[in-house]
């Protein structure tokens, strides 16, 4: 009779020494796995610069009154202009891969859609029959030195 009980204590200490091990080993799989950023915040203040045709630098920002700054070389001065700062601005997508805006300005419609391919930042513009396609470069070119035209 004494080794009946002896074995069942034994049975329910391994029992409970087995379930608490295994409920403090468990944890959720949202800690495992990093929130993938959005575009924005992964490129946030990247440089980039474009001299296919002119000097085009921009920088992407992380804040909706700020998204896009430009820098355009004119003569030997830069103009400077902050790109979808008004309230025509809709972001409509802002994922791991794509930033997608879409512009309206005096009832015309433009639609910029950013990806990256390799390290080449590819920017869609499109009008109503209209599309272009810009390619930038990373540089770490320092923006904000660069000279700016008088108004």
């Amino acid at each position: 009779m004494k080794t009946i009980i002896l074995k069942h204590r034994f049975l329910y200490l391994f029992i409970i020494l087995g379930l608490s091990i295994s409920f403090n080993s468990c944890s959720s799989d949202d800690d495992d796995e990093p929130t993938p950023q959005a575009f924005l915040e992964k490129y946030d203040g990247t440089k980039w610069v474009n001299t296919d045709e002119f000097t085009f630098y921009i920088r992407l920002n992380d804040n909706p009154n700020k998204l896009i700054e430009s820098w355009i070389l004119f003569d030997d001065c830069y103009f400077y202009d902050v790109d979808f700062e008004s309230e025509g601005v809709e972001i409509i997508e802002n994922s791991k891969d794509e930033l997608v805006i879409k512009y309206t300005d005096d009832g015309e419609i433009i639609t910029v859609t950013l990806t990256m391919q390799g390290e080449t930042l590819k920017v869609v513009v499109k009008e109503e029959n209209e599309e272009n396609i810009i390619y930038f470069d990373k540089t770490s070119e320092n923006v904000d030195g660069l000279l700016i035209c008088p108004v």
